[in-house]
């Protein structure tokens, strides 16, 4: 059997009880999964210690001794975003973004090009990147090179999202959003509250049609707005290490069933939740067995059932599948 470079582990139909995934939760068993509602199975696990050495690699370091972390290519993985069948991801520790190919050879961006790449999103234009420490929005061809910086002077962008021609970035210094319109002006939204349509270091952002839904950090909710008027519609969450809630929110998707993944690095797990607020389960715990997390992070998910999670301080990507029909895609 073949192997590609980097160790790329796969592990195909994970499913334990009734085709469920593990899931666990801290404190209190979660509930089960509603009949009506979509089972979730472990798919693939993308590991990136050995990001560009593989086999040959891994072998002298064996024979040197060297195994310290400063030797690794991928360091702290962050964001994630589908591109077609193909993963790209974040790692702001070595300034690269790398593509995990469904087929051919492993890419990353070269290490001068983005100094801590965090959000990535793609986009009618191209691939857009936050560069989280100098403040800047870069544009990327298919190739993972720079074409261009789309903006500057943001305060700690984060989290990206594209929506009908316009990219949405999350500035997390500033507790708004920040708008590219097709015309290439900036336009903001929100600023620093409690109050419905405001942010308290947002950091993640997901698409659902023609509505936004934000991660809104430490107020401990995630707001859902109108991608055009900025209009909030409505919110959930609270603070709290049960199920269900949310201490340290870092990433949130919309899987092709219409469901809402946030992952939680303090609890080491990702809440799936219906989009009006109801917790339908908890995935994972902390560890670094398959399904277990080390600080989750992005989350991504594409329109054939697919959703990837991060697992940063376990350098990997988990992979996970929905078992029912996805839901016509939207537009980016």
């Amino acid at each position: 059997m073949k192997r590609s470079t980097g160790r790329l582990t796969i592990r195909l139909a994970v499913t334990l009880g009734a085709g469920l995934l593990a899931f666990h939760a801290a404190h209190a068993e979660p509930p089960s999964w509603p009949a009506e509602n979509p089972r979730v199975r472990l798919e693939r696990v993308f590991e990136l210690d050995d990001w560009q050495s593989g086999r040959g690699g891994r072998m002298l370091r064996w024979l040197t001794g060297e195994e310290s972390s400063r030797r690794r290519v991928v360091r702290r993985p962050y964001g994630v975003a589908w591109d077609g069948k193909d993963l790209l991801v974040t790692d702001p520790d070595s300034g690269r973004v790398l593509r995990l190919p469904h087929r051919g050879r492993r890419r990353s961006t070269r290490p001068d090009a983005i100094e801590s790449p965090l959000g990535v999103a793609v986009c009618r234009r191209g691939i857009v990147v936050t560069d989280s420490t100098t403040g800047r929005v870069a544009l990327l061809d298919a190739k993972l090179r720079r074409v261009a910086w789309l903006a500057e002077g943001f305060e700690r962008p984060t989290g990206v999202a594209c929506h009908d021609g316009q990219i949405y970035v999350v500035e997390t210094g500033a507790h708004r959003l920040r708008i590219l319109g097709p015309d290439g002006e900036w336009r903001s939204l929100g600023g620093r509250g409690e109050a419905a349509g405001s942010f308290n270091f947002p950091t993640a952002i997901t698409l659902d049609g023609d509505e936004l839904w934000v991660g809104d950090a430490l107020n401990f909710r995630v707001q859902r707005v109108a991608a055009d008027s900025g209009e909030a519609l409505t919110a959930f969450g609270e603070l709290g290490d049960a199920p269900g809630e949310m201490p340290r929110l870092k990433g949130l998707a919309i899987d092709a069933a219409g469901h809402l993944w946030i992952s939680d690095a303090h609890l080491d797990r990702v809440g799936l939740f219906a989009t009006d607020g109801t917790f339908l389960m908890s995935l994972g715990r902390s560890g670094s067995a398959p399904g277990e997390f080390l600080f989750p992070a992005g989350v991504a998910a594409d329109g054939e059932g697919r959703v990837a999670v991060v697992d940063s301080y376990n350098r990997r990507v988990q992979v996970f599948r929905l078992l029912e029909p996805a839901k016509p895609a939207t537009k980016r």
